[in-house]
């Protein structure tokens, strides 16, 4: 556990859970991302969507795969085209950067999906953790566990 320098550190914080946030040099790029000293076979991705129900969904998943956009919206309960990407201003008011979001918000009400492929098997994962030059690991169990996480098959 380290000292909550971000918001959702604390939420991680409060849930007792074990996790470390490493501080390396910025990586922007996948090959960048690659190098950085973490196996890139447990490395996960945070995407972050909106729907017209609701403002802000995580979605983690191991950084080689592709959410399955079809699974997401029947999950959600909406149409595929109700569903979007959320942009760099929503991300930027959340505090929060491209490519270094992470698997928790500390926001109330912000749901994070996480395909199951990330929670099996039980192993530490690499997320982003708010910015390029930081990485969270957290064990796949913990993450799968914490309140507001759900777990489902969300990759193709």
């Amino acid at each position: 556990m380290s000292t909550p320098e971000a918001p959702w550190q604390a939420v991680l914080d409060a849930d007792g859970c074990p996790y470390t946030v490493r501080q390396h040099a910025a990586a922007h790029s996948a090959a960048e991302r690659q190098a950085l000293p973490f196996p890139w076979s447990q490395a996960v991705k945070t995407l972050a969507f909106t729907t017209p129900d609701v403002p802000l969904l995580l979605v983690a998943l191991r950084a080689e795969d592709r959410v399955d956009f079809a699974r997401l919206a029947v999950l959600l309960g909406t149409s595929r085209s109700r569903l979007r990407t959320a942009d760099a201003s929503l991300l930027a008011a959340e505090g929060l950067v491209p490519g270094g979001v992470p698997p928790v918000s500390h926001r109330p009400g912000v749901p994070c999906l996480i395909d199951a492929a990330v929670a099996e098997p039980d192993r530490p994962v690499y997320c982003g953790a708010g910015s390029a030059d930081r990485t969270l690991q957290i064990d796949s169990a913990v993450l799968a566990r914490l309140s507001r996480a759900q777990v489902a098959a969300l990759s193709r």
